[in-house]
């Protein structure tokens, strides 16, 4: 998996690409311990290049999520793929971590 950031005011997005899975826990960890070093107020997870979560990222999401909620910080999480919209609700992290959704007009394009 690979993870970039993008730094904006107090808020850094972490873009994830391939499989979430339990072997990229510390890759993922190590990320987000880097930007919580800065004045970082919210971290939003890109998942929109994401194509499987598996039992492990799910729980170490909810894990970020409540470390983040105890420091005064928030996580949200962004752009998830069908597929991980599904794992995502199957598993009623969205009821717990705000989920953001695409712009349908950002994606819509005008028949000429």
């Amino acid at each position: 998996m690979k993870i970039t950031q993008e730094v904006r005011n107090k808020q850094v997005t972490l873009k994830l690409e391939g499989n979430f899975t339990y072997t990229q826990r510390k890759p993922f960890q190590e990320a987000l311990k880097a930007v919580g070093s800065n004045q970082v107020e919210e971290i939003v997870i890109d998942l929109s290049q994401v194509t499987f979560l598996d039992s492990a990222a799910l729980g170490l999401l909810m894990i970020s999520h409540r470390q983040l909620q105890a420091e005064k910080r928030t996580l949200s999480l962004a752009y998830p793929q069908p597929t991980v919209r599904q794992i995502i609700e199957l598993a009623n992290l969205h009821k717990t971590i705000p989920v953001i959704e695409a712009q349908v007009s950002s994606m819509v394009k005008k028949s000429a």
